[in-house]
């Protein structure tokens, strides 16, 4: 894409992402995004990559690319647009709160998106030569992160939920169905497809390859990306089948959204000025919100992709609504969602309890969890 139509692209963008009238009611925002663009994690590559032995120096494996600096901070410029009137254009600790999993990646695109957030104000222009200012981001260590990290490595009752579905004869099926493209992809990339597992990662590293603008080679254009992407997304479809998967993936994050978007409501969120809250995550964060609102269509998130969940004032109905938002392409005007048997604007009662049975009340105790994991 050259940079006339990416000029283009983002002005669009920009022109829809304009406050509207509601947003003058507007309390708090909750936005839960991916990362930007990446390398290739070596964990993932498959045996006959033609790019295996690169380092992709000198990012290294599953790091940031130059496309995907950008793409964060274009989502962050989006929202500045978006939220404009919103937030105060002089940065303050207690307007947002940034939260990132522990991984390079995701703590870079969240730097990046504050970079665009906030830009320095003139009293906050600290170098003549560097429009930005550092923002912190906070992070818990990945043994320690029972919120963003997927629960598939602490969280027992998930396990044994998804390992029986992922055993299930309908899983066993749908595999059987495209044995065929299955049998294929393994005898051209040297690594077995037994299980959808196989096929996320070489989803992720024939994406993350073609997004660094490498030539793929000749066999992935019969089932990439097309093919390929179906049963990827297929795995993530699983990982949230039912209300008890939901609950115990991204019910997690959906609760702690809902319990800021109360708090708020009672004027006893901490501290009182707060009126964003950032998650820099992964496409599984996207998915699994996504999900608990029982909004997600079977997809693979792209890069720098945000689920975006705001509280309203509705002054006509002197009432509290909340609307959400999904930002598919960074590039591309946001889409809005209606929560099923909901309203553009739902009530937030109504959000809560069309919720409900997505958010865990007690997660050690739902998870049979040893550790406490609240």
């Amino acid at each position: 894409m050259n940079c006339a139509v990416k000029f283009l692209l983002f002005c669009t963008v920009f022109a829809s992402s304009q406050p509207t009238d509601n947003n003058e009611g507007l309390r708090l925002v909750s936005v839960f995004f991916r990362h930007g663009a990446r390398t290739p994690e070596a964990s993932d590559l498959y045996p006959n990559d033609p790019y295996k032995l690169d380092a992709f120096l000198p990012m290294g494996w599953g790091q940031l690319t130059n496309h995907g600096k950008r793409m964060a901070f274009t989502l962050g410029q989006v929202l500045r647009q978006r939220y404009d009137k919103f937030l105060d254009k002089t940065y303050t600790p207690e307007i947002i709160k940034a939260t990132s999993t522990d991984y390079d990646r995701t703590k870079m695109s969240a730097l990046l998106a504050l970079a665009g957030l906030f830009p320095p104000s003139k009293t906050q222009k600290w170098h003549d030569q560097l429009d930005w200012q550092p923002i912190p981001v906070d992070f818990d260590k990945s043994a320690m992160d029972f919120t963003l990290k997927r629960p598939n490595t602490y969280c027992p009752t998930y396990m044994k939920e998804l390992e029986r579905l992922l055993q299930s004869d309908d899983t066993l099926a749908f595999l059987k169905t495209h044995k065929e493209t299955l049998q294929f992809i393994s005898n051209h990339s040297g690594r077995p497809m037994n299980k959808l597992s196989d096929t996320f990662a070489i989803y992720q590293t024939l994406t993350a390859e073609k997004t660094l603008n490498f030539t793929l080679p000749e066999w992935t254009k019969d089932v990439y990306p097309e093919k390929i992407t179906m049963l990827a997304a297929k795995q993530c479809e699983i990982e949230n089948q039912n209300d008890l998967l939901k609950k115990l993936n991204g019910g997690r994050m959906l609760g702690k959204v809902i319990g800021n978007m109360v708090a708020k409501t009672e004027g006893s969120l901490q501290p009182h000025e707060r009126k964003m809250f950032l998650y820099s995550g992964h496409e599984n964060n996207v998915i699994n919100v996504l999900a608990a609102m029982n909004l997600f269509q079977t997809h693979f998130p792209n890069y720098s992709s945000a689920v975006i969940i705001e509280l309203h004032y509705l002054r006509s109905r002197q009432d509290y609504a909340v609307k959400i938002l999904y930002v598919k392409d960074v590039y591309q005007p946001p889409v809005e969602l209606t929560l099923p048997n909901c309203e553009e604007y739902c009530p937030l009662n109504k959000f809560i309890q069309l919720t409900e049975n997505h958010v865990p009340k007690n997660y050690t105790l739902e998870c049979d969890s040893i550790v406490n994991l609240d």
